[in-house]
């Protein structure tokens, strides 16, 4: 078996869907040597942002000479980008080495009990935490896969746990209502924990706070215990000055969007909190940690010249807020390329974009969850009354795009995974445009 051949095998995994629950996972990893009681952990959840804040942590600590393994999903065009140690993807290689054995424990536990059965992100949070063990990592960034409270990461104690933003997400698996799903959230908050959150709505805080009395946890809450001022967003990225147990003016970060400064003023909070491990971090290497964060995909400027776009955006929460940034710099009216997941609120979408958009163009990815163009195109055609078009090869909608209508600029938005394959079309016909030039 070859590492695409094994590849394969694993995203077959997503045939059995997902099972929110511990027993499985638990078992696995007894299996296996519990290979997360081998190193220290941060772990992130929340609705939108907890990706960046992920990354501006683990750039931090490895400015600071930490090694650090990060564990995040979903990937955009390789499996191996969700599972670094200090920025370098798992090889391919290594996969195939760790897997190939992980995957004879995995067939061993299911020939017992049918019911122990594991999902496809359950055995990749085994093959990551058995990767990061080896290598002997000094602490693993994690970030949370779905919800919190009954997701396979869910096994670690770590010792900061982080909440982001939360907003109505997987409405069929963690509830309807925003308390809902921040009593989800708050899941991984542990006895003793040391909490941060940058959740400043009232509904979600307060099931927060109350977890947090219960368990006997520490929280620190932006606005209150932390907070950032001055946030200023250029098409380059996003200045803003952070107050919290140490003052820091004029903090910058590549990441586009000022929602980046709370993102990024969660993971300084964090980074404050480890000091009762005696990772005492300093000034510069905060700032230098900021500025070499990446996250691609992200309100991710590709091009300027014509401008492209490229935003992961895939609730109506994360797009409103896109929407209000392109607004905000002047970008507006857009045409956007618009693909969407099948469980995903794709008219809410819709409906945040469309009052800034010139032309709606709807596409659909490879993946066997996205909603169908011609779906999406009937939502559409209720909620815009400009401009609008259908195709369902996204690489055929993108080239449309460029093509004809870049001179408003292009957005492509609505799903990591349409933004996965945006990805290398880009990188190819990019390369294609300079050699016309």
């Amino acid at each position: 078996m070859n590492y695409t051949e094994f590849k394969d095998w694993m995203f077959n995994l997503e045939r059995f869907g997902i099972k929110l629950g511990l027993e499985n996972v638990t078992e696995f990893l007894e299996r296996i040597g519990n290979p997360h009681h081998d190193f220290k952990t941060i772990h992130v959840t929340g609705t939108n942002g907890k990706g960046s804040m992920c990354v501006f942590v683990s750039e931090i600590l490895r400015q600071h000479g930490v090694k650090v393994g990060l564990y995040t999903s979903p990937h955009l065009v390789d499996f191996r980008e969700r599972i670094k140690i200090d920025e370098e993807e798992i090889g391919e290689e290594d996969v195939l080495r760790l897997g190939v054995p992980l995957k004879q424990v995995m067939e061993r536990m299911e020939a017992e009990d049918k019911e122990k059965q594991l999902t496809f992100f359950e055995f990749t949070t085994g093959l990551a935490f058995k990767y990061f063990a080896e290598k002997k990592v000094d602490i693993v960034v994690t970030e949370v896969g779905m919800g919190g409270r009954l997701d396979a990461t869910n096994v670690i104690t770590p010792e900061v746990a982080a909440i982001t933003r939360i907003g109505l997400e997987h409405t069929n698996y963690l509830g309807k209502t925003i308390q809902d799903i921040a009593r989800e959230k708050a899941g991984i908050i542990k006895a003793g924990a040391r909490v941060v959150t940058c959740e400043r709505g009232r509904g979600a805080l307060s099931v927060i706070e109350t977890t947090c009395k219960k368990k006997g946890a520490s929280l620190r809450t932006i606005g209150k215990d932390f907070d950032v001022s001055h946030v200023r967003q250029t098409l380059h990225g996003t200045g803003f000055d952070y107050s919290g147990r140490r003052s820091l003016m004029d903090l910058r970060t590549n990441l586009l969007g000022g929602y980046q400064a709370e993102n990024a003023a969660g993971a300084i909070a964090i980074i404050e909190e480890l000091g009762h491990v005696g990772t005492r971090v300093t000034e510069d290497e905060i700032r230098r940690g900021l500025l070499s964060a990446r996250w691609p995909g992200r309100l991710d400027v590709v091009s300027e010249k014509p401008l492209v776009i490229l935003d992961g955006s895939h609730n109506p929460d994360g797009a409103s807020t896109t929407v209000k940034i392109l607004t905000d710099l002047k970008l507006t009216p857009l045409t956007y390329v618009l693909g969407c997941m099948d469980d995903k609120d794709a008219r809410g979408i819709v409906r945040a974009i469309a009052p800034t958009a010139s032309m709606i163009i709807c596409t659909q990815s490879r993946y066997k969850r996205a909603l169908s163009a011609e779906k999406l195109g009937l939502i559409v055609n209720e909620e815009f009354k400009g401009p609008r078009d259908t195709v369902t090869s996204s690489e055929e909608a993108f080239e449309r795009a460029i093509k004809t209508y870049a001179g408003n600029g292009v957005c492509v938005i609505g799903s990591l995974y349409v933004v996965g394959e945006a990805i290398p079309w880009w990188q190819a016909f990019g390369k294609h445009m300079a050699r016309a030039q």
